[in-house]
């Protein structure tokens, strides 16, 4: 039979089709005792990856939060990955600290300042303000390694992040607070502009240690709803795969509240049925994210 199952994390919806076997188990798509190659397992795990960090980062990350590119100065980098993500660590706990000041701070100002229709406006931005800082502060963190091959610094080693942080703080005092003489680029997260291509972009990179990424405990899980089994035939599945690949009216249709954005169909041969992959975007989000078909939802 065939399950239908709904990824959904944040705007983001995805819809998968495939085959399983009556009491539940997915259908094997590949020969018994034959095993993945080493190539075929490495792409394998980048894609797991790359899927976690766009789903996290859609369930967890929108317009007003940030998206930060941490430095060294070459004079101030660290002499080993441990130390440089005891730099991030301290750095994420002096910004928690700064966070809950500053919601302190705005509170007093509301209290201070009297509901008049001329303050009305100054009042709204306070209150956003307080809002966003009142939230719990979440993150995302890759790290990468460069070591130098000429000039120099040939054969120096220094380290840089890639980091999503939820905002609420002026930008230029998170770049203020980044320490000991090293820089940062601080940017809004535009997810029409940083999204989850970009995202997938930073994440594929070899990892500078044992994880390709680091995320606080308190990330949104994305939902997956219970299944739906048998409500589609392996036919049905195939028509859509040779059909309505690219038929956005046909799935805007068929989940009400979502644009399309992609939808992915492959045939695989050893078991003879259709996979698809639709992916959506939900209608008040704004505009769908840059997508590119980087296999990233293939299945060996």
């Amino acid at each position: 039979m065939i399950r239908q199952k709904k990824t959904i994390s944040g705007p983001l919806l995805e819809v998968d089709f495939y085959p399983v076997w009556p009491d539940g188990r997915r259908m094997p798509t590949r020969a018994p005792r034959s095993k993945p190659t080493r190539a075929e397992m490495v792409k394998y795990n980048r894609q797991r990856a790359v899927k976690k960090m766009i789903r996290l980062v859609n369930a967890n990350f929108g317009a007003d939060d940030y998206l930060m590119s941490p430095t060294y100065e070459q004079s101030c980098a660290p002499s080993s990955e441990e130390e440089a993500k005891r730099d991030l660590v301290n750095y994420l706990r002096r910004v928690k600290t700064r966070r809950a000041a500053a919601l302190r701070e705005v509170e007093q100002l509301l209290a201070e300042t009297p509901d008049k229709p001329s303050l009305r406006r100054q009042r709204e931005k306070w209150q956003a303000e307080r809002d966003k800082l009142a939230q719990p502060m979440k993150y995302i963190y890759t790290m990468e390694k460069v070591t130098y091959q000429t000039g120099k610094k040939a054969g120096q080693s220094n380290y840089h992040f890639h980091l999503f942080l939820t905002g609420g703080l002026p930008r230029r005092e998170l770049e203020e607070m980044w320490p000991r003489g090293m820089r940062t680029n601080v940017d809004r997260y535009q997810p029409d502009r940083f999204g989850p291509e970009a995202a997938a972009r930073y994440q594929v990179k070899d990892p500078a240690g044992s994880k390709r990424f680091v995320c606080s405990r308190n990330l949104d899980k994305p939902k997956e709803p219970t299944p739906k089994d048998d409500r589609i035939s392996r036919r049905g599945v195939q028509r859509i795969a040779e059909l309505h690949v690219d038929d956005a009216a046909y799935w805007e249709k068929k989940y009400p509240g979502y644009r399309f954005v992609r939808c992915f169909a492959r045939y695989n041969a050893f078991n003879g049925h259709w996979y698809v992959s639709a992916i959506m975007y939900r209608n008040n989000a704004g505009l769908p994210p840059p997508w590119s078909d980087d296999g990233w939802l293939d299945d060996l």
